[in-house]
């Protein structure tokens, strides 16, 4: 570009600047467009799953309850348990007409069958392997949970059960390749119960449930509410699936056919994230026949093993053509802006140049220090002359402030010195002076330079809360001096803050406490630790707890507690109060603020201790804010651990 006419390097600039901005623009747009859609998309399938778990539960907790129930009218069944076989084999299968069960049962305590209401020429045979009804013959307490029961199971509950469980596999794009061609068991979900007799002791387990093999009413509730029934191109917008492993028991996805994917199978990439490694699958995945936004998560037994998945999917497609829809409209609107862009730039660079030439001129001495410095302000655009004239007032009024700062900074930085070495001066004095004090009032408070009387020593005992005070106030100035000069160094080291930190802490405030009859729980968890400077966590931790007892209630409670989260580690110091108000939060970790309350104009303070704290928080790289509750207010820090 060198040689040429300002007027030509501020059109071909302009046209740079045009294309940079319009291809910019075009792969932000596609990307920003794709992208948060399909992110949409994903999240809302991911909402969909909980939705699913949710009326999976309640579907886990309605039989729970329903066995809970039954197993209260067999209370007690000393005798019934031993003579009346006939009478309950019919109460329940009444019972499980009535709540429409596939599985009703009653074992004894050794976890002998002693009536099935499906199959009652099957009694007898031992139960107690059944891992619902071992669970509740060991917790005593009714348990639900979602099982796998073997053919021989199915066959000794009822007639029909082993044909509904029996699906034959059919293969499927992109499965996880198996030599199995069919699956006999099936998966249930299933509730046990204890029965007690008049002394309370067990005397045997009532235990039902519903096979989910080929049963739809889950997967087809979830798809009515959630998808309602919503079809784009001929095809379900939404679809559920529970899978027994990684096989399809119980859906509403369709295959080609146009039937229930029922045998189809899940796809080998999210066979090993949920089934292999337990973990959630948020993600495209192919889907019989088609791609869908869908969710995944593993559905465990009552032991904690992984014995199937749940899924719920949205169809992709839809939110393609929204997206590509969307990218073509914005396109349009890129390509119009463009050629006006182009066209402006022409007219622009024309009457621009000249007398933008002189302005560039002005504005490199500008920024080169030359402050006062002014241009001809007759051109032949009204707008330039303004310009000019706005420029001039400009440059006059920066030297003018210019001058102005550089005599403020000056004084703000002398003013500042005095300031700091002030501080640190009369910190450092007071300390050694009060020392002293300290030591002869203790000396004499203890009787070491002679006996005192009662008023005396109630004298003293005023002057020491009043020393007490003030070597706290001193040790506040000293890290605000500290603070303020930059020297507060954090050396980091691995510390266990309820023992290293806490406990030492609240010895040290246990006086301060007593007087106003406070209790102090310190539930941290012990093995929390954190890489941070003891001393200075020890000093942040003393700030917080005597913040809590000078501001507490009398008779009221501290308790500190901790959360572990991944990475971080979060005190609490909550004490008894009055809640702090939305618009006093900020105040409270300001440098010499203190709130004007009716309680805090009774209670002696700097103003510096929770500035300090915040100070030596955020060194660390952590973050300390409050949390007003009902009856307290909770200060909470984290750290890195």
């Amino acid at each position: 570009m060198i040689g040429r006419s300002l007027k030509v390097r501020i059109l071909l600039s302009f046209l740079a600047i045009i294309s940079a901005l319009s291809l910019s623009i075009a792969l932000l747009g596609f990307y920003v467009i794709k992208k948060d859609i399909m992110d949409i998309a994903q999240r809302t399938v991911k909402n969909d799953l909980s939705f699913a778990r949710e009326v999976y539960r309640q579907e886990t907790k309605s039989i729970e309850n329903t066995i809970r129930f039954a197993a209260l009218r067999f209370f007690p069944r000393d005798e019934v348990l031993e003579n009346n076989a006939e009478t309950l084999k019919i109460q329940l299968n009444e019972i499980r007409k009535a709540e429409g069960l596939d599985v009703l049962t009653l074992v004894n305590k050794d976890g002998r069958v002693i009536v099935r209401s499906r199959n009652p020429s099957i009694i007898g045979d031992e139960q107690k392997s059944d891992e619902v009804v071992s669970k509740v013959l060991s917790e005593k307490r009714a348990i639900g949970a979602t099982t796998i029961v073997s053919m021989a199971e199915l066959a000794k509950e009822g007639q029909g059960l082993v044909e509904q469980a029996y699906i034959k596999f059919i293969a499927t794009p992109k499965a996880k390749p198996t030599e199995e061609i069919e699956q006999t068991s099936g998966m249930m979900i299933k509730a046990g119960a204890p029965v007690f007799d008049h002394n309370g002791n067990i005397t045997g387990v009532l235990y039902g449930g519903n096979l989910l093999n080929r049963n739809y009413g889950i997967v087809d509730r979830v798809k009515k509410i959630v998808y309602q029934e919503t079809k784009y191109n001929g095809k379900d917008i939404g679809t559920v699936t529970i899978f027994q492993k990684d096989l399809r028991i119980s859906t509403n996805v369709k295959s080609a056919d146009g039937k229930r994917a029922i045998g189809t199978r899940v796809s080998q990439e999210v066979y090993d994230q949920v089934l292999g490694q337990g973990r959630l699958w948020v993600n495209s995945a192919f889907v019989v026949n088609d791609w869908y936004k869908t969710s995944y998560e593993p559905i465990k037994n009552i032991n904690g093993q992984i014995i199937g998945m749940l899924y719920v999917g949205t169809l992709e497609q839809p939110f393609n053509d929204i997206a590509r829809n969307t990218l073509l409209i914005f396109l349009a609107i890129i390509v119009a802006a463009t050629f006006l862009a182009v066209a402006i730039s022409f007219v622009l660079a024309a009457r621009i140049s000249r007398p933008l030439t002189n302005l560039l001129d002005a504005t490199a001495k500008l920024s080169t220090g030359e402050l006062g410095h002014t241009i001809e302000t007759e051109t032949s655009v009204k707008e330039l002359n303004k310009l000019a004239v706005s420029f001039n007032e400009m440059s006059k009024q920066l030297e003018e402030r210019d001058s102005n700062l550089k005599l403020s900074n000056e004084m703000l930085a002398e003013l500042n010195k005095r300031y700091i070495d002030l501080i640190g001066f009369v910190s450092h004095e007071l300390k050694g002076i009060l020392a002293t004090v300290v030591m002869n009032v203790c000396s004499v408070q203890e009787s070491l330079l002679g006996p005192i009387n009662e008023k005396q020593k109630k004298a003293l005992d005023g002057a020491t809360r009043s020393l007490d005070y003030l070597t706290a106030t001193v040790k506040k100035f000293l890290n605000l001096g500290k603070i303020e000069k930059g020297d507060l160094e954090v050396k980091k080291t691995t510390v266990r803050l309820k023992k290293c930190v806490f406990d030492i802490t609240i010895i040290s405030q246990l006086p301060a406490a007593a007087r106003k009859n406070m209790t102090i729980r310190n539930e941290i968890d012990v093995d929390l630790c954190v890489e941070a400077d003891m001393e200075l966590m020890q000093i942040a931790a003393t700030n917080l707890i005597a913040n809590a007892i000078k501001h507490g209630r009398d008779y009221g409670n501290i308790v500190l507690s901790s959360k572990i989260f991944e990475n971080i580690g979060e005190i609490e110091v909550y004490n008894d109060s009055e809640p702090i108000r939305q618009e006093d939060k900020e105040k409270l970790f300001k440098r010499f603020s203190r709130l004007d309350t009716p309680v805090n104009r009774n209670v002696k303070g700097t103003g510096l201790g929770l500035f300090i704290t915040k100070q030596i928080i955020e060194k660390h790289g952590g973050k300390i804010w409050v949390e007003p509750r009902k009856n307290g207010n909770s200060f909470i820090f984290q750290l890195a651990i």
